[in-house]
């Protein structure tokens, strides 16, 4: 029976960043588990509330208009990706568009 590789595990803790080499955290989200790179020092103005939990594993979330504040045992930290020096390239739209080289024929028209 094949055996697809198992994915690489979700980078978490403290690890370099893949573009500026900076120290940062990588925590993943409460809710969906997307990996997220937040900078290690809090910061009273960051969006993300940042806590560890029983496992070691670094979980963040973003304060919402329900839940604004940092709750037990959660710190502020701001994300790595709005205070990287390197941000990543921006991506454009390929400019060619499709042409239409003929018409499928329907089934009475074979």
């Amino acid at each position: 029976m094949y055996q697809p590789t198992p994915r690489p595990p979700t980078p978490n803790g403290y690890a370099p960043c893949p573009r500026c080499l900076a120290t940062v955290i990588w925590c993943v989200t409460a809710k969906n588990r997307v990996p997220l790179a937040v900078d290690p020092d809090r910061d009273p103005a960051g969006n993300q509330a940042v806590r560890q939990d029983h496992t070691g594993r670094w979980l963040t979330r973003q304060l919402t208009r329900e839940r604004p504040t940092p709750e037990a045992g959660e710190n502020l930290h701001p994300l790595h990706r709005l205070t990287c020096p390197t941000p990543a390239p921006r991506t454009t739209r390929p400019t060619t568009t499709r042409t239409r080289h003929g018409v499928r024929p329907v089934r009475w028209q074979r």
